[in-house]
């Protein structure tokens, strides 16, 4: 049988190793350093591999962030430059703006109309010239509710001293300046009102008759049928109807220029007719 001289063999060899271990007092001892060695080898290592992989992590951190330095360097690079901008120097206070493109006013349909109707009736309202009379008296009218005309027609009576051709008569004349025009609109979106600034000089004689004063007009409006006539389609084509008006000084103007009385809606009155109106002077009279 071969497996049992092997195996007698195999057993003569570890006595041989135990006799020899035995006969030396050291060599346990060269065993014991032996295998702390071989641990402190193994922890040495998984040490290093854990400090190669952190290192490695590092450096790919690193890597992600150059390429990402350098993408935006690219992209800025390719980045078009903004267009050159144009200052503006004010002579009498030497304050620098940059010039505001046409682009930046860009307005809608809406917007452009209520803008506009706001600086035609502010400007007639407000100003007066004795040729122009009729056309201040009527393209102001053709705004107003029914209510406001019949408190227009009260104030441009003659027998009112106060109305405008009794104040002013030919010599001397309002001139009405509209400035900012803020458009008011309620939560939905819809225009509802507006406050526009504008600016009253005063002239007697064709000489200024002291300083120019600033004033602030707050209205109320609304959109009703387009006007019947082709007179009030001019001034008003849309049928924008102003239901209360009135304007205030300026607490900044320094100098006060009669404006005409505030305008309210007027609740008692009868309403008449919308545009029935007449001009002040010319073919149509005087109201």
């Amino acid at each position: 049988m071969k497996s049992q001289p092997n195996a007698d063999g195999l057993a003569r060899e570890l006595a041989a190793v135990r006799k020899l271990i035995e006969g030396h007092a050291d060599m346990q001892q060269l065993i014991d350093l032996a295998a702390d060695e071989a641990d402190r080898r193994a922890v040495a290592g998984e040490r290093s591999r854990r400090v190669a992989w952190r290192v490695a992590a590092a450096f790919g951190g690193l890597a992600v962030a150059a390429f990402g330095v350098a993408w935006g360097a690219v992209q800025t690079a390719m980045r078009p430059s903004p267009p050159p901008e144009v200052l503006v120097v004010d002579k009498a206070g030497g304050v620098v703006q940059p010039l505001i493109s046409l682009a930046d006013f860009q307005l809608s349909p809406e917007e452009a109309t209520i803008r506009r109707n706001i600086d035609t009736l502010v400007t007639a309202c407000e100003g007066y010239t004795y040729e122009l009379a009729d056309v201040h008296y009527y393209h102001c009218a053709a705004f107003f509710s029914p209510q406001l005309q019949t408190e227009w027609a009260r104030k441009w009576d003659k027998s009112n001293p106060d109305s405008p051709p009794n104040k002013y008569k030919k010599d001397r004349t309002v001139r009405a300046k509209v400035g900012a025009i803020t458009v008011l609109r309620n939560g939905v979106g819809a225009a509802i009102g507006a406050r526009a600034s504008f600016t009253r000089t005063a002239t007697l004689n064709g000489m200024d008759d002291g300083s120019p004063t600033t004033w602030v007009a707050n209205l109320s409006f609304r959109w009703v049928n387009q006007p019947t006539n082709e007179r009030d389609r001019r001034v008003n084509d849309l049928g924008m109807e102003v239901t209360d008006y009135t304007s205030d000084r300026d607490l900044t103007s320094t100098r006060l220029v009669p404006p005409p009385a505030p305008l309210r809606q007027a609740s008692n009155t009868t309403q008449p007719s919308r545009m029935a109106l007449v001009a002040p002077t010319g073919e149509e009279g005087t109201p």
